[in-house]
């Protein structure tokens, strides 16, 4: 049971040993029936008494977690309002980029840049964290599962929004390894003075003095980053010494000297400007230390941040995407395998058989490359893995967006040319993230032109014109030979010689060599 009274006090989110909600109970939330005043802050909890950027503090909000489909006898007081959670989540996802009750548009505006600059970091996060899961052998199959799992809920909704796929988590991710890396840079400096010193005399007094002020600073830089991570992880909690005096001064100066003056001016001039801005947010709301001191007064500040962790992890599905990214790398490589090995005999150079062989491989590669994107996207979109076998099907879709489908064919084809050129030779192990980089840059754009694709193609039911798919066939045929061209001579140029040929990482894992 949760309650949330104002800012004044609550108690704790998760009791441990209840059950929490299943997917099947609804969680009931309490607001009472009066005009909120929302609080600029993050929709997280942090401390006692506050959501952040999403609170109402003069409303009630109680939830109940319960199992078996009860609600635990709950009933909504008088005057108040029962909404399911689930519902009111449902809405919020349609338009999170800013908070419920926010009337003014200054305050609007704000929300919304503030979204946009976090998307933004999240997206940049995303491609880190794609890339350097790519260089490491086998875990890079979750890279090609979250691209697979982004082209195929782009076809199934028909947005290619869908297809950036937990932005907010990657922010989150990338604000931890941001604000920690910053964090260390004290203490690696303070050591490389503890080291000059000792180097210059290891018996002074100098060096002695470097050497405790190196321990002393690394404890409290150490301390200082479990903070930021226990308050939430973004980089404000990193840099809180820096911005605490600050939201203290601005506080006390506009709840106290200057707010009495200007808030009646502003409510003159704009009433929702006034309730939108003079809001008294707790200091557990947005102070870590606060916030440390909220956890430990409720007496579970281990088993919440340990919960936290763990639903955070679970929650980014690492085991449901190398799964989607085995089976769709076993698919693609089972159509692909027998055309390449055919073009790779047909350099062998041993008589006009090779030739014939070679001939018919590209022939065969050229049919399947007509195929295989396509198939890939249903099958991440169906989740069955004999979607990856029915090219019938594929032939159907194309009638229906015989445009699109060519659109998209040609951009993953076009895109994955470029890549090729960083196949001359393999960079340093500890730099091979650089190269996977590129390749997240330009598949990850064409995965989601397939997903949109196949969903036009979904969602028209009569097929195109005859001359249109007829016209879309005889100019999608010529570049999938180009590519295949283009492939079957990045042999005499990739460090991996003839073997490069197999290496399509535009429908494998994205990396330049399998050998990652």
């Amino acid at each position: 049971m949760v309650i949330v009274r104002s800012s004044e006090r609550t108690t704790p989110i998760h009791e441990p040993g209840r059950p929490r909600a299943s997917d099947g109970n609804e969680e009931i939330g309490v607001v009472r029936d009066q005009t909120p005043h929302p609080q600029p802050l993050s929709p997280e909890y942090r401390g006692e008494g506050s959501y952040e950027n999403f609170g109402v503090p003069h409303a009630e909000l109680r939830v109940s977690s319960a199992g078996e489909g009860s609600h635990e006898n709950f009933e909504a007081p008088p005057g108040q309002l029962a909404v399911p959670l689930s519902r009111a989540s449902e809405g919020s996802q349609q338009n999170t980029w800013t908070p419920p009750g926010v009337k003014s548009w200054p305050v609007r505006f704000w929300y919304g840049l503030c979204a946009v600059l976090e998307w933004l970091f999240g997206f940049v996060s995303l491609l880190a964290t794609l890339a350097l899961l790519a260089a490491i052998p086998i875990v890079n199959l979750i890279t090609l599962g979250y691209l697979l799992d982004a082209s195929g809920r782009v076809a199934k909704s028909g947005r290619v929004r869908d297809g950036f796929i937990d932005i907010a988590k990657f922010a989150r991710i990338g604000s931890l390894v941001a604000g920690t890396w910053v964090c260390l840079l004290i203490p690696r400096l303070v050591s490389s003075l503890a080291s000059d010193a000792w180097l210059i005399d290891p018996e002074g007094f100098a060096a002695r003095v470097w050497r405790i002020a190196q321990i002393a600073i690394t404890a409290l830089v150490i301390g200082h980053i479990l903070l930021a991570w226990y308050s939430g992880g973004r980089l404000r909690h990193f840099f809180w010494p820096l911005l605490a005096p600050f939201q203290l001064g601005a506080r006390i100066l506009f709840s106290r000297l200057i707010g009495p003056i200007l808030r009646p001016l502003i409510r003159a001039i704009s009433p929702a400007l006034a309730d939108d801005l003079y809001i008294s947010l707790p200091v557990s709301a947005w102070f870590p230390p606060a916030i440390l001191l909220a956890g430990i007064r409720r007496g579970r500040m281990f088993s919440e941040a340990r919960d936290a962790v763990w639903d955070f992890v679970v929650s980014l599905r690492l085991p449901q995407l190398f799964w989607l990214g085995l089976r769709g790398f076993a698919g693609a490589l089972v159509w692909l395998l027998v055309p390449s090995l055919m073009l790779m005999a047909g350099t062998s150079g041993r008589g006009g058989v090779t030739v014939v062989v070679g001939f018919l491989g590209a022939t065969a590669m050229t049919f399947v490359l007509l195929h295989l994107p396509f198939l890939q996207t249903r099958f991440a979109a169906q989740n069955r893995l004999r979607a990856m076998f029915e090219p019938k099907a594929v032939r159907a879709e194309f009638a229906r967006a015989p445009v699109a489908y060519w659109f998209a064919l040609a951009i993953t084809l076009l895109f994955a040319l470029p890549l090729y050129l960083l196949k001359f030779q393999p960079p340093p192990r500890e730099l091979w993230w650089t190269l996977t980089i590129f390749f997240i840059l330009f598949i990850y754009p064409a995965r989601l032109l397939t997903g949109w694709a196949v969903g036009r193609a979904l969602r028209n039911s009569q097929p195109r014109l005859f001359l249109v798919r007829l016209l879309a066939v005889l100019v999608a045929v010529p570049v999938v030979a180009f590519y295949v061209f283009v492939v079957f001579f990045t042999q005499y140029t990739s460090y991996v010689g003839p073997a490069s040929i197999l290496e399509q990482h535009a429908f494998l894992v994205p990396v330049p060599f399998l050998s990652l």
